[in-house]
């Protein structure tokens, strides 16, 4: 896809969204100018004609070079101007060596005088000889004594020479060097060394070579951290997918496996991703969305997209040049790439390519830049608005992702309640037979919408309490349970109306026996059942928030709110020990000041006091509450400033706690314990030099 193409993005009924295009000035250099752009390496290889040799020496010193090569047994060809029997003696060795299945280096001694000499003649048979070694080179037992003896690094200068040479001896000079390096970490190290993988790389561009060039870098990097790091960061990925683009490995199945598996490895490291144009993700995706695209294929170019969109670059380059749409394109195109429906290794492979995709999208809309480049009323967000009821959990979890990022603000949340009803959508989601991944994607959205005030009625009263209600019971997924049990303390915070529908009957039939439960009787269940203490304390919130909006109005004589605070009280038995709960959970303090003072609002009630005379039955609560009452923060040398505050609030909390408790708890008290909290308020009324009244 040229940059001057048009996106074309999926709704979820299938039905096609023209978007606007790529940014003109996308970096999509060409391959030419990146390799300009890259290191020279430089060669020592001696210069040509430097020596004559007549033709027929020349052939003689070929004809020696393979015999050492490729020996005939039990005999040994030799010729040429060498000292004849060091020369016959070498290679007796050499013989020998083959056939107890290794090499002897100093067998290769006279190669690289033979090649060193053939070079310097500028002599045809050069190629051949590169033939014959480059055939020995797939011979293990060759590989290490070539890179030993000088003879890898010989044709990896020849490679990297700008010097005009054959085809031929290119071709199986890369061959050598490809065989060389195969499982030979040796070999490798001194191809790292000088950076002669750009050398090989360069060579991409000639196709006659590029299908021996592509292997030989794949033969380098596998299993290779250190030629991965320098593969990458020359280029290789980039160059790779425009060659891709453009063609050049068409027809060729092995190659362009080859391919794909390195722009992946190349993903895999930092310096390739950071090195990269910024078009390299726009190339991705263009290959990726290719009708003709299969999963071997798919595959790595998506994993490689997932790599460079972690990068805030790239995230960046994605929003601002219009690219977004792209990969919510590349997503839809998982859809119809074809798998092998009963081959589970398939099947799983789609499903982890689909949500490395949704992570991508997730974290490029949580970017300051997406709202915006992509605000509500764009192509983009109608989109997603449609992904929310589409057919497929993916595309549901991606569009309530994405616009729940773009639900940041109070305005943005109250035009999507107000003016799209997208909360009606969400809460029928929620009533639905979606799976749990579904479900925490809606709860996280909601939640988002539920922050702007205005917004929490409307969402009471598109009935989100009785749909979050069903999945309290989801012990499945405890993160939905949690996220539920967190809509519920949102939507009722300051709202006495929201308050009212969490306290309303489960049944309106008088003669059900749901008609004297609620469903903050539902939320009371999860938390004796639930061991999880993030669940535990989201609900004593929920009662927290309760007491804070509904007791001060009660107590004014607010008819409604002491309504509510009866029911409250009379219809949940249990309904402080979340409070509890919330004071001695040990990872927020603030948590636990409000739940003391939660739990000194319902102690001023006398219905209250009963549920509160309940809660402190708990050992650890009452031990929590006699620690709290005698806490001298002042004479305590580790309390920093901030703890120390936290601390007096605290005590403070639950002084007023055990007074309101002993001036309403209307014989709740069992006698001993009314004494034990008589002391312990005058104990602590004496330090804290307040006045007590028994």
């Amino acid at each position: 896809m040229s940059s001057g193409e048009i996106y074309t993005t999926l709704a979820g009924d299938g039905s096609a969204i023209r978007t606007p295009a790529p940014a003109s000035g996308l970096d999509l250099p060409s391959v030419d100018l990146v390799l300009q752009d890259l290191p020279q390496i430089s060669t020592s290889l001696p210069s040509r004609d430097t020596e004559t040799i007549d033709s027929e020496e020349q052939e003689m010193m070929f004809r020696s070079l393979k015999s050492i090569i490729e020996p005939v047994e039990g005999t040994a060809e030799v010729a040429g101007s060498f000292d004849l029997k060091e020369l016959h003696a070498s290679l007796e060795q050499a013989d020998a060596d083959a056939r107890r299945g290794r090499r002897d280096l100093e067998s290769l001694r006279s190669v690289r005088t033979i090649i060193d000499r053939l070079w310097s003649c500028n002599s045809e048979y050069l190629a051949q000889a590169a033939e014959v070694l480059a055939n020995g080179s797939r011979d293990p037992s060759w590989r290490i004594p070539f890179g030993q003896s000088g003879i890898l690094k010989f044709f990896l200068e020849i490679i990297s020479s700008k010097e005009e040479n054959d085809t031929g001896l290119l071709l199986h000079a890369l061959r050598l060097v490809g065989n060389s390096c195969a499982d030979t970490d040796e070999n490798r190290d001194i191809v790292i060394k000088d950076n002669y993988t750009l050398a090989v790389i360069r060579h991409f561009l000639n196709p006659e070579l590029i299908q021996v060039a592509i292997p030989v870098i794949y033969n380098i990097c596998m299993d290779y951290e250190p030629a991965h790091s320098q593969m990458a960061a020359n280029m290789t990925a980039y160059i790779l997918l425009r060659l891709l683009k453009d063609g050049a490995m068409k027809e060729n199945d092995a190659l362009l496996s080859f391919s794909y598996d390195l722009v992946e490895l190349a993903s895999e490291q930092v310096q390739g991703i950071e090195n990269s144009p910024g078009g390299t993700i726009l190339l991705l995706m263009d290959l990726a969305q290719d009708e003709d695209m299969t999963l071997e294929y798919y595959s790595p170019l998506v994993n490689s997209l997932a790599k460079y969109l972690e990068n805030e670059r790239f995230q960046n380059v994605c929003i601002s040049d219009g690219m977004v749409e792209g990969v919510l394109v590349t997503l839809r195109r998982s859809f119809s790439i074809e798998i092998d429906q009963s081959s589970v290794e398939e099947t799983k492979a789609i499903l982890q390519l689909r949500l490395k995709i949704n992570q991508a999208l997730a974290e490029v809309s949580a970017s300051s830049l997406f709202m915006e480049h992509y605000p509500l009323n764009s192509a983009l967000s109608q989109t997603l608005k449609s992904w929310v009821v589409a057919d497929d959990d993916q595309l549901q979890i991606c569009a309530c992702v994405m616009l729940g990022n773009l639900a940041r603000s109070d305005e943005v949340c109250q035009v999507m309640v107000r003016d799209l009803k997208i909360h009606e959508e969400l809460i029928s989601l929620l009533n639905s037979d979606a799976r749990g991944a579904v479900l925490h994607s809606a709860l996280g959205f909601l939640k988002n919408l539920a922050i702007a005030g205005d917004n929490r009625v409307s969402l009471a009263e598109a009935g989100i309490i009785p749909a979050v209600s069903r999945l309290w019971a989801y012990d499945s997924v405890p993160q939905v349970q949690f996220s539920a049990a967190s809509i519920a303390r949102q939507v009722i915070i300051s709202s006495v109306e929201n308050i009212a529908h969490l306290l309303a009957p489960l049944s309106q039939d008088p003669d059900s026996p749901e008609q004297e439960r609620t469903y903050l009787s539902l939320l009371l269940s999860l938390f004796e059942k639930s061991d999880s203490s993030p669940i535990k304390t989201e609900i004593g919130r929920t009662i927290a928030s309760i007491c804070r909006t509904i007791s001060p109005k009660a107590r004014e004589g607010d008819e409604k709110a002491i309504s509510i605070l009866n029911k409250l009280y009379g219809l949940h038995d249990g309904v402080a020990r979340p409070l509890g709960a919330m004071t001695t959970q040990t990872q927020w303090p603030v948590v636990r000041s409000e739940g003391w003072f939660a739990l000194a609002l319902m102690a001023n009630n006398k219905s209250g006091c009963v549920e509160v005379v309940d809660c402190l039955q708990q050992e650890e609560v009452m031990e929590l509450l006699k620690a709290t009452l005698s806490a001298d923060p002042s004479s305590e040398k580790e309390f920093e400033e901030t703890n120390s505050s936290q601390v007096s609030k605290d005590r403070d909390n639950a002084f007023v706690l055990v007074q309101e408790l002993l001036k309403n708890e209307s014989g709740a008290l069992p006698a001993g314990y009314r004494d034990t909290i008589e002391d312990m308020v005058r104990d602590a009324s004496q330090r804290l030099k307040m006045p007590f009244n028994s």
